[in-house]
């Protein structure tokens, strides 16, 4: 786009895939609504059912797309679909129990039906909804309040779950999806030391700092901010509460908490001051 005052040329990608990526999710949030609201008068097999049909037409689109010039909608409309099929899926296991005490499963299901569409349809955002799923199925939560019942059982399917998507990453092909997996496991490993460090397990300090030591020189030798940034949250978070949890003094600990914190912002403004503009 041009500024009519100034003449220069700037772009609105990033505002139009927010934009994107924010009507799928109030369109994904409206079904929510719609079903909890009408679950009694419609029947949950017609809003299943209905839900599907949506679904598989989001599908249809990206189909019928593919032998056409791609536009910045048609991923948005692909991912509509599959946050459809996923809430779709989730209803029917919740209303009906086909899968019984085994109703994680259904993760799974999802893991590889949205894996094989991100394949098909080469699309980022969807892999990020196999993984997520996939990650579901391990018992990984993504809910805040896991960090007052963490348990070293929780960091190690996190952990287990971080060298499952190492694993595909290396099987991988479609160079476009590595930094998908890359940024999955960062969050995956990292997650594991801080809720082994919750539970007072020695080994969460020890693997976070692992961890930050390869996200650092990850993101220095990619020239990707992003992991750097990692580093500096996650190893303040296992720190603080390694502080917390050991030192008995109060005062004490929010002195070294304000420390800590100044230390991390300090670092996160030195961290992107050492990254080019066009990279951060």
């Amino acid at each position: 786009m041009i500024d009519g005052e100034r003449r220069d040329v700037f772009s609105l990608h990033a505002e139009l895939r927010f934009l994107a990526w924010g009507g799928v999710m109030l369109i994904v949030s409206g079904v929510g609504v719609i079903v909890s609201k009408n679950l009694d008068a419609i029947g949950p097999i017609t809003l299943a059912a209905a839900i599907g049909v949506a679904a598989a037409a989001c599908y249809a689109y990206a189909w019928w797309k593919r032998s056409r010039a791609a536009s910045l909608v048609d991923d948005y409309v692909l991912l509509l679909g599959a946050l459809l099929l996923s809430s779709d899926m989730g209803f029917i296991e919740h209303q009906f129990h086909l899968l019984g005490p085994q109703w994680p499963r259904h993760f799974l299901l999802l893991a590889v039906a949205h894996g094989v569409a991100a394949y098909l349809f080469d699309s980022r955002l969807v892999l990020s909804l196999a993984v997520a799923a996939l990650a579901a199925w391990l018992g990984v939560e993504r809910n805040v309040d896991v960090i007052f019942r963490a348990t070293s059982d929780m960091a190690l399917r996190a952990l287990v779950c971080a060298a499952i998507v190492l694993g595909w990453r290396l099987l991988n092909r479609r160079r476009s999806f590595n930094d998908v997996f890359d940024h999955f496991v960062a969050h995956l490993a990292f997650a594991s030391g801080v809720l082994f460090v919750l539970d007072r397990n020695a080994i969460g300090l020890l693997l976070t700092a692992i961890v930050a030591a390869l996200a650092v020189t990850l993101g220095f030798r990619r020239r990707s901010e992003a992991f750097v940034i990692y580093a500096w949250i996650y190893g303040t978070a296992a720190l603080l509460a390694f502080v917390w949890q050991h030192v008995d003094d109060e005062q004490l600990a929010a002195l070294v908490t304000m420390v800590v914190c100044v230390a991390m912002i300090v670092g996160l403004i030195v961290t992107h001051a050492r990254f080019p503009k066009e990279t951060a």
